[in-house]
């Protein structure tokens, strides 16, 4: 409880203090600003519409009520808006649509045969030949962008799981003549392939 009574203590003298110290500045902000005198530019305004301009009036090339003037000798239109700053401007307040667009879902193409390349596919992506799961491998049998081009398969389409099964299992034939199933080590070792 004395605790408590020291931080409640603490807190009453520092919201005293920090009243005390801002109180000449609020003082000062809350002076009304002193009119100034209207320039040279108003000359040509008549006779009494406007003698002091305060400092929030807004400068327009425009006329005050559809009127304009030019100030004597200048050959310039100019002239002094009546509205002044501390009336609130309106701002249209409208909700905007705005369509964001999502990624097309992702195809799934798989094939039901029972040959080594779809039993390895089914392994390496679960048979979708058009897998691209953003691991950096492609397809049904998940080529390397750059193995897929070592092999010629940029001649079907860019990436591999663009082009179609067959065109899929032209590569992985030219792969395998080259290396065996060695590329494909994991499902290689599942399946018992050589």
């Amino acid at each position: 409880m004395p605790d408590l009574l020291r931080r409640v203590a603490a807190l009453t003298v520092m919201s005293v203090v920090g009243i005390a110290l801002l109180a000449p500045l609020t003082a000062r902000s809350a002076r009304p600003e002193a009119a100034i005198e209207v320039e040279p530019l108003l000359a040509g305004l008549p006779d009494g519409q406007i003698s002091t301009l305060a400092r929030s009036a807004l400068v327009d090339r425009t006329g005050v009520n559809g009127a304009t003037f030019a100030p004597t000798g200048s050959g310039a239109t100019e002239f002094v808006a009546s509205r002044l700053a501390d009336q609130p401007a309106t701002v249209p307040m409208q909700a905007t649509l705005v369509t964001i667009p999502t990624a097309a879902p992702q195809r799934v193409v798989t094939h039901s045969g029972n040959g080594v390349w779809d039993t390895l596919a089914m392994c390496e992506s679960s048979g979708n030949w058009a897998a691209n799961t953003g691991n950096g491998y492609y397809g049904g049998l998940q080529f390397s962008v750059g193995t897929w081009n070592g092999y010629g398969g940029a001649e079907y389409a860019a990436y591999p799981h663009q082009a179609t099964r067959g065109e899929q299992i032209v590569v992985a034939e030219r792969l395998r003549a080259a290396r065996g199933y060695q590329p494909w080590p994991a499902c290689r070792a599942k399946l018992g392939l050589p």
